[in-house]
């Protein structure tokens, strides 16, 4: 289904404004899969995205502003985030033995497991809304998006 058709507006009032829409409308579609997929794990993509983050870093515990720094979603509520994961057995907060002001969190094996039994779920997904897209064109899409993005930092 085009963007017209899914968002029932037949004009734009530029092409720029239908790109920019059609990115949101994308980004969040994506979105509303992702959590789907992620509901019978008991997690949402951002909890994912900070379990993801932290196995990247196991063995070693990160520091909370770090996570931040990482989160594909720069939510200001990573405390909250980490809350919920710690009060679901899959991450373990610490305090710094150097800085006691400084947390540092790591993922637990319980964590793992639901990283590690959600990833066959993720490539598949990943798999699915990529197939009628060729590698150039993925490549493509990256090159056109990254450029969007990075071209508007001064």
């Amino acid at each position: 289904m085009n963007l017209s058709e899914l968002i029932k507006q037949d004009h734009f009032s530029s092409l720029s404004q239908e790109v920019l829409l059609n990115v949101i409308v994308t980004s969040n579609w994506i979105m509303g899969e992702l959590s789907a997929k992620m509901a019978p794990y008991g997690i949402t993509p951002a909890q994912y995205n900070v379990l993801r983050i932290l196995r990247g870093s196991y063995p070693d515990a990160m520091t909370c502003t770090a996570i931040g720094e990482r989160l594909l979603d720069k939510t200001p509520d990573t405390t909250r985030l980490l809350n919920r994961l710690d009060r679901s057995g899959m991450i373990r907060r610490e305090r710094s033995a150097d800085d006691r002001r400084v947390v540092k969190v790591v993922i637990t094996e319980a964590g793992m497991k639901v990283i590690d039994a959600i990833q066959p779920t993720l490539e598949q997904f990943q798999d699915s809304i990529i197939r009628y897209i060729s590698t150039e064109e993925q490549h493509q899409l990256i090159d056109l998006l990254e450029r969007l993005r990075t071209d508007q930092v001064q």
